[in-house]
């Protein structure tokens, strides 16, 4: 993806933001100060262009909106999602053992109580408010009298409620937001691959828990265009195969490339009747990515109402 895309992509949420206003022009001078120092690509030029978007977005917004007001975290918040979504940091500059350790740090285990039936699953955390990606059809078990839990390595536990939970059954991805406290919020720093472009026989690690540990299990891509029927027949698509092997509960762990850049979330293992451990399938991370900046979108548009 060019880099005048990221830029556009990176203004036009700091524009959303700025439009829904903290205080009018406050906001566009909070936001346009610290993105370009902590998310922005170093260039001068792409700092000022975040700076004038939120600016002018909140000048705008005040003689049209007034001074509705949103909280600063909220704002930070919708930031940093898009930052991640787009990589506009300094992420890019990691070596692949930095970001490899990383998205080791941030793995994080789901856990989804219903009825009496405890399922598990893991996920990775992508801001430090508490956002995480995993798969679908670990949380999908939260009925009415359901809950969900996401559990960090330190061994902290925070809730997850039905209503901060997006997904898309057809790709397998969901984005979950875990109830935790956070000022200022931040995207992990990792490599991430936007385009997820996968060619036979690219190197992929395998990343998260199962059982209560961590795993890491390294492979290559077998099928780069991939569809799989889930058990009740639904088809998921857009994803790849690796010959990884893995077993039932990895679900939700992420998948990274040679380079240690983020490319998939784990949604299946594959295996024949009678094996414990299958072959890993995964999501591709561009979908991810889309669905959040959709996120933080509609987040800033909610603002509106």
């Amino acid at each position: 993806m060019s880099k005048l895309v990221n830029i556009v992509r990176a203004t036009g949420i700091i524009a959303g933001t700025g439009l829904a206003t903290y205080g009018g022009i406050e906001l566009g001078d909070k936001l346009g100060n610290y993105l370009p120092q902590a998310y922005m690509l170093p260039e001068i030029t792409q700092g000022v262009t975040a700076f004038l978007v939120g600016t002018i977005g909140n000048r705008v917004s005040r003689s049209i909106l007034g001074k509705r007001r949103i909280s600063e975290s909220e704002a930070y918040s919708i930031a940093a999602l898009n930052a991640f979504a787009n990589t506009v940091n300094d992420s890019r500059n990691l070596s692949t053992k930095k970001s490899l350790e990383q998205i080791s740090d941030n793995l994080v285990e789901i856990m989804v109580d219903n009825n009496g039936r405890r399922s598990l699953g893991s996920g990775l955390m992508i801001t430090t408010d508490g956002y995480v990606i995993t798969a679908h059809h670990v949380i999908d078990k939260i009925g009415d009298g359901g809950q969900a839990r996401v559990k960090t390595q330190g061994g902290i536990t925070y809730q997850v409620s039905k209503k901060n939970v997006w997904y898309n059954e057809n790709t397998d991805i969901a984005v979950v937001k875990a109830t935790k406290p956070s000022g200022h919020s931040e995207p992990i720093r990792v490599k991430v691959n936007q385009d997820c472009r996968l060619s036979r026989g690219d190197e992929v690690r395998i990343l998260g828990f199962c059982d209560g540990q961590k795993y890491n299990t390294i492979g290559v891509v077998t099928d780069p265009s991939h569809t799989w029927r889930q058990d009740d027949g639904k088809v998921v698509q857009d994803l790849f195969q690796t010959d990884a092997r893995g077993k039932q509960g990895q679900s939700g762990g992420v998948i990274a490339n040679g380079n240690g850049e983020l490319i998939g979330i784990v949604v299946y293992s594959s295996r024949k009747d009678g094996e414990d451990i299958g072959t890993i399938g995964g999501a591709k991370l561009s979908n991810a990515l889309n669905y959040i900046n959709q996120i933080a979108a509609k987040k800033s548009a909610k603002m509106f109402k």
